[in-house]
C-alpha cells in the first residue's frame, strides 16, 4: 500500500472518533441563562415618564413617575398593566407605592392651636387589582396647598419577576399604562364654588413606559 493510502485509510478510521468528541464537548456556544431578575430601559420623551430609580437592584426594580418640565400640578393617578410573570411588591410604608414629598398629603396648619386630627387621612392610597393591574392615587387634598413641579419623582412603584415564572435572559415582558389623570394646577378661584367645580377636574395624560425584560 502507498504512504498516500495509508494515510487516507488512517483519517478514515480517525473520522468517527473526531465528530464523537466535537459533539461532546467541542462546541463552548450556550443559550441564554435563566431569568432571576428584570432590566429596564428607560423611556424616550421629556413628557410623563416612568423612568428607573438608582436603588434598583438585579432582583428589583424601582421606577419613579416623573413629569414634564415647566409643569405643575395637585396630584396624579394611574393604572399600569403588568404581565403575570411579573409582580407589584411593597415598600416599607406597606403600601403598593411610595411618596416622594413632592405632593403635600396633609392639612395645611393654618392655626398651630387648632391642628387636624391624628391620624390624618390623606388622598394617596395603592393597590393591586384582579389581572394584575396596579392602581396609584396620590393627591393634595388642601386646596389651599400650592400646586408642585412634576420634574422631580412624585411617586415610586417596584416589581420583581415571579419567582415561578420560566423565563430566559432577554426574553420581553409587557408593561403599559392604562390611564392616568392628573388634578391641575389651576382649581379655580376658592371664593367662588361654581369656579371650584368646574375646574377641580380630573385631566387625561399620557404616560410613556419604557421596555421591560427578563434578566
Amino acid at each position: 500500500m502507498s504512504m498516500s493510502k495509508a494515510r487516507g485509510a488512517l483519517l478514515l478510521l480517525c473520522l468517527p472518533a473526531l465528530l464523537l468528541l466535537a459533539a461532546c464537548g467541542g462546541s463552548t456556544s450556550r443559550g441564554p441563562q435563566e431569568a432571576t431578575g428584570l432590566a429596564y430601559v428607560d423611556p424616550q420623551g421629556t413628557g410623563w415618564r416612568l423612568v428607573r430609580d438608582a436603588t434598583s437592584t438585579p432582583t428589583r426594580l424601582v421606577l419613579n413617575l416623573v413629569g414634564p418640565g415647566g409643569t405643575t400640578c395637585r396630584g396624579v393617578g394611574f393604572n399600569l398593566q403588568a404581565g403575570a410573570q411579573v409582580r407589584f411588591t411593597t415598600f416599607d410604608n406597606g403600601w403598593h407605592a411610595n411618596p416622594t414629598g413632592v405632593f403635600e398629603l396633609k392639612t395645611v396648619v393654618v392655626d398651630p392651636d387648632n391642628p387636624p386630627a391624628t391620624p390624618e387621612p390623606t388622598f394617596f392610597a395603592a393597590g393591586v387589582k384582579p389581572g394584575n393591574l396596579l392602581t396609584v392615587g396620590i393627591f393634595q387634598k388642601d386646596r389651599r396647598a400650592t400646586a408642585k413641579a412634576v420634574t422631580a419623582p412624585v411617586v415610586r412603584i417596584a416589581l420583581e419577576l415571579d419567582p415561578a415564572a420560566a423565563l430566559k435572559a432577554g426574553d420581553p415582558l409587557p408593561l403599559a399604562v392604562a390611564k392616568a389623570r392628573i388634578l391641575p394646577a389651576d382649581i379655580g378661584d376658592l371664593s367662588s364654588y361654581a369656579d371650584v367645580i368646574s375646574k377641580s377636574r380630573l385631566t387625561d395624560i399620557p404616560v410613556a413606559v419604557g421596555t421591560l425584560s427578563a434578566q
